[in-house]
């Protein structure tokens, strides 16, 4: 009876198999011999955890690190960068009091108190666990190029890879029409982002430097750069970018906000969106993306996994793309619930506690299991083939559009298997039969996927089954990913993450390799012939011992197996000696403490501060191996003397010298949005914001110059918090900024840098006045020097300004009386939103080309 039944259980699976592949299937077909190499790790994240529980240490965020397997992480992240010290691995008041929304900052300032630093060292020894690359984004709102050249230097004497040096998070988003100063527009942006290039070029000379073009719909930003770079050339080699493609200032419905993601996913990955990039930088430029994301609620769950993987294999589809990063690493998996309040608790109470000791468990998102099976896939593969889908799946989209609703990438794995994605964004399940080179895939194949009947679904459980028929069952938005084994394999090329002078030798700390039985250790004072060899096994960290002192050795590791060697890694260099006497070049207050930041030095573990307090006590503090740090719980009106000593473990270097500050509560913090207009031909308007709550006996001084960071004062002792400039030279360009004096001195740092400029810059189309009414807004525009034709469009374009939101609404305008030299526009109340800001420019359009007047508080607002 068994043997019956089992005769005819296969019978029928025969038969069933037979039945399948004789149907005329969908087909997803992979091509071997089409297709591109892509940078090892090119999936990675945005680090978003200063106002979380966890650190770069936290047990549970490097478990999740390790779940997600990113190919790379960013210091210090997107936006709540902008105010971090890359020095103390803190927030600094007199950053936060620069910016015009310090409320997020504040919270990270409370959380990384208690915390403790996030130290790029801890990032990249957190980036060993998955032999991750780094990516920093400069902070050049607050940090100087001087502090950034301190930055790149303790870098290299951390023997720290860096992959892409970015320059700001979301420049765009700091320009006048936002009343704000920062930068004029994107030209201004990138001239003054080459004091910070040429920094980090002293020290890396080769060094991938990029700056942050556009968000998608920012174009006037990136062609602004793209006239710099006319007229000056580049000194960037790399592009980048953010990307949230489905975002909209509007309340989309489910439906909208489904239609709204179809289409623009494909739009933000297409070849037109290249072809655009490329018209605006360079033919092949590459392309680094460090947040991208749906940002539309409705969206949230199922599709927003989906997208996610869908637009890093859409981009990687282009040979320019080498790094795509999602928004971010801590939204993917989360700390627990209420953990949060466990830190404020304790700043709240000056408790000083463990973070890393408190246990927070970790929620998996559903965009993180999308990463989670996806990663192991991209980030294991160094080559993509190009995948056809038969009959794609059809989806609705924006304006009754259908686009295609599935996408499939595949993958020549380095780690003994190729992989197939395949992404679904349809309500559709279908049949595929897998075709590799016109040939059914036979191969037995894993799949694991996550899937969802509804759009609604927030959750689920990602799922695996096994395929011996080379059939795939694509399930409703779903994101499934294959793979199969391959008769090759490579050992992966190690990193070393970690080299210090210990008593008895130097100590390597590298990335494991997966399949690597043991390591070889090349190394020797003659980087070109690394002569000496140790063979080490088992383990990741080897002590080398018997160097001789003041040598300088160079090390490099390679993998092997049996069977195989690994290329060798980076060399890193470390001289067998105590490291060199330190420097303090930068000394800033703050009520009750003093910052001292110095010049890091080569060999050094780490740097001890050393001073007397009021009681007279000899304090040491071991600040683990940063190149500044805060000094708390001083005392008021008092006189203090530092100094900073470097060591590794064959001692101490000589100390710093002597640091004399005098502790005051009374040190001002600067002004913020400092802007320098022409009034007339002969003078220039400096104006500033005071902080909310301002010092007694608070004076200004005005800091000018023809070069960027060159600085002399030109007056003194201002009152008021505007200054006219009227000692200009005609035809000169002049840069402005502002510091804050009381009687113990000025303020630590200066805010923004500006440029001065006129309102008539762009004169030839002028807005003369916006006059409000009723039903809406009229707006008047005059012409200088140019002339409508009855062919050509003209009106104004108004721009929401109050939030991250990038809609230019455009509205057509009226001839007057004489067409030819003004017209008007009326925006209706309904193109308004309520308690919202919007930036309105006139335009003209001719020939195909648009004329723009200049946009300087230019404003309307419905409360």
């Amino acid at each position: 009876m068994i043997l019956k039944n089992t005769f005819f259980i296969t019978l029928f699976s025969i038969l069933f198999v037979h039945t399948i592949l004789g149907q005329d299937l969908k087909k997803i077909n992979i091509t071997t011999n089409n297709g591109h190499a892509i940078k090892k790790g090119a999936s990675g994240f945005n680090v978003r955890i200063a106002d979380k529980i966890w650190s770069y240490t936290h047990p549970d965020f490097v478990q999740s690190v390790k779940e997600l397997k990113p190919g790379w992480l960013r210091f210090f992240s997107g936006t709540m960068g902008d105010a971090f010290s890359s020095a103390t691995g803190q927030y600094d008041l007199d950053y936060i009091s620069m910016l015009d929304h310090e409320k997020p900052f504040l919270k990270g300032f409370r959380y990384v108190k208690v915390k403790g630093p996030h130290r790029v060292v801890d990032l990249y020894e957190l980036l060993s666990e998955v032999n991750g690359k780094l990516i920093i984004t400069v902070n050049a709102f607050t940090e100087s190029p001087e502090m950034i050249l301190e930055l790149a230097r303790f870098c290299k004497n951390n023997n720290i890879e860096v992959a892409v040096w970015q320059f700001c998070n979301e420049p765009y988003f700091y320009v006048p029409n936002r009343n704000r100063f920062w930068w004029n527009d994107g030209f201004d942006y990138a001239a003054k982002m080459k004091p910070y290039a040429e920094a980090i070029q002293q020290i890396f000379p080769d060094a991938q430097l990029t700056l942050n073009y556009t968000w998608d719909g920012v174009w006037t930003f990136m062609k602004e750069i793209n006239q710099y770079q006319k007229e000056h050339g580049v000194y960037w080699n790399v592009f980048s970018k953010h990307s949230y493609a489905p975002h909209t200032g509007k309340k989309d419905t489910q439906e909208q906000a489904y239609k709204r993601a179809n289409t623009k996913l494909l739009e933000a990955t297409s070849s037109n969106a290249m072809s655009e990039i490329e018209d605006y930088t360079w033919k092949d430029v590459p392309m680094v993306i460090t947040e991208f994301g749906v940002w539309n609620k409705p969206l949230n769950g199922i599709y927003s996994s989906i997208y996610n993987i869908e637009y890093v294999m859409r981009q990687l589809a282009h040979t320019n793309t080498q790094y795509v990063g999602a928004h971010e690493v801590s939204n993917k998996y989360y700390p627990g619930k209420g953990m949060g309040n466990v830190v404020e608790n304790a700043f709240e109470n000056k408790l000083k506690i463990e973070t890393d000791t408190v246990l927070t468990g970790i929620r998996r998102d559903l965009e993180g299991k999308a990463y989670k099976i996806y990663n192991e896939a991209v980030n294991n593969s160094e080559y993509l083939y190009h995948v056809e889908i038969a009959n794609n799946v059809q989806v609705d989209g924006l304006k009754n559009t259908k686009v295609n609703g599935m996408f499939a990438q595949g993958y020549k794995g380095s780690n003994g298997y190729n992989y197939l994605v395949v992404s679904n964004r349809s309500a559709v399940a279908n049949q595929y039969q897998i075709n590799i080179d016109e040939k059914l895939l036979k191969d037995n194949l894993s799949v694991t996927y996550i899937a969802a009947d509804s759009l609604n679904t927030r959750d689920t459980e990602i799922k695996e089954t096994q395929i011996k028929n080379g059939i795939l069952s694509v399930k409703p938005f779903s994101l499934s990913v294959l793979k199969w084994k391959t008769d090759s394999y490579k050992l992966e090329q190690p990193t070393i993450y970690k080299a210090t002078v210990e008593k008895e030798g130097v100590l390597l700390k590298w990335g494991a390799i997966a399949k690597a039985k043991s390591y070889k250790i090349h190394y020797g004072t003659d980087a070109s012939n690394l002569s000496e060899t140790i063979n080490v096994s088992a383990t990741n960290t080897f002590l080398v011992n018997g160097l001789h002192p003041k040598k300088k050795y160079f090390f490099s590791v390679e993998a092997q197996n049996d069977e195989k060697i690994s290329e060798l890694s980076n060399t890193v260099s470390v001289t067998y000696q105590l490291p060199i006497k330190p420097e303090v070049f930068k000394v800033s207050r703050r009520d009750n403490s003093v910052t001292l930041f110095w010049r890091s030095v080569p060999n050094a573990t780490s740097y001890l501060i050393n001073y007397v307090d009021a009681n007279n006590k000899s304090i040491e503090i071991d600040t683990d191996n940063v190149f500044g740090y805060r000094i708390e719980d001083l005392k008021d009106n008092t006189n203090y003397q530092f100094t900073v000593t470097a060591y590794n473990g064959l001692g101490k270097s000589i100390s710093s010298e002597k640091e004399k500050v005098f502790v005051s509560s009374r040190v001002p913090y600067s002004p913020r949005n400092v802007s320098a207009i022409h009034s007339a031909s002969n003078s220039i308007e400096v104006k500033w914001h005071p902080q909310a709550k301002v010092l007694s006996n608070t004076s200004y001084n005005i800091y000018r110059g023809t070069e960027l960071h060159e600085f002399t004062k030109v007056a003194s002792g201002i009152k008021d918090t505007v200054y006219v400039d009227a000692s200009i030279k005609e035809n000169t360009q002049y840069y402005y900024t502002v510091k804050a004096e009381t009687e113990v001195g000025e303020s630590n740092f200066h805010p923004n840098i500006a440029t001065a400029f006129s309102k008539e810059k762009n004169n030839q189309v002028k807005i003369q006045v916006v006059e409000t009414q009723k039903e809406g807004y009229l707006v008047k525009v005059v012409l200088n020097q140019l002339k409508l034709k009855p062919e050509d469009s003209f009106g104004a374009i108004i721009n929401n300004v109050s939030y991250l939101n990038v809609e230019h609404i455009k509205i057509l305008g009226i001839p007057d009386a004489e067409r030819n030299k003004s017209f008007h526009v009326f925006i209706p109340n309904s193109k308004v939103k309520v308690n919202s800001k919007y930036a309105i420019k006139a335009f003209v359009v001719k020939g195909g080309k648009q004329i723009e007047s200049a946009i300087v508080n230019q404003f309307i607002s419905k409360n």
